[in-house]
């Protein structure tokens, strides 16, 4: 069975600084099998930093791959479009791919998008560049 990426909603509670209780809503993005597997995964991973909390949401999420870069702060949705030419009718197919890119500002992201796709065989115009609001990705990849 081919695993995905999921995209992962969860609801708990804090206390802040002056002891007042705040409900708050965290965005995360992991790769499964399915979505028990997802469910699974997200309850391992957040365990010993949040005790109890609620599974708002479990998407399947459209990405291709992340990048992660640890010494950034905030993850970006890149939607990056290929042109591929239909060798049967000879008419041009656009191809879109979408990627997570962690990076602090556009300028990384950009720079991380065409670092990745170095080498690509195809050619690619990056379509476009959206602030998530992903607080954590739980995936192993290569940097």
């Amino acid at each position: 069975m081919e695993s995905q990426f999921f995209n992962i909603k969860v609801k708990y509670l804090t206390q802040l600084e002056d002891q007042s209780i705040k409900k708050v809503t965290k965005q995360y993005v992991l790769k499964a099998i399915s979505f028990t597997d997802a469910e699974a995964q997200i309850r391992t991973n957040l365990e010993n930093d949040i005790p109890e909390f609620n599974i708002v949401n479990c998407n399947p999420f459209n990405i291709q791959d992340v990048r992660i870069d640890e010494t950034k702060e905030s993850f970006f949705k890149v939607k990056v479009a290929y042109q591929d030419i239909d060798e049967a009718t000879g008419k041009v197919k656009k191809l879109i791919d979408n990627y997570i890119i962690q990076g602090n500002e556009i300028k990384d992201v950009t720079n991380s998008t065409n670092e990745m796709l170095n080498g690509s065989i195809m050619d690619y115009v990056i379509e476009n560049i959206q602030l998530t609001k992903i607080d954590n990705v739980f995936y192993q990849v290569n940097k």
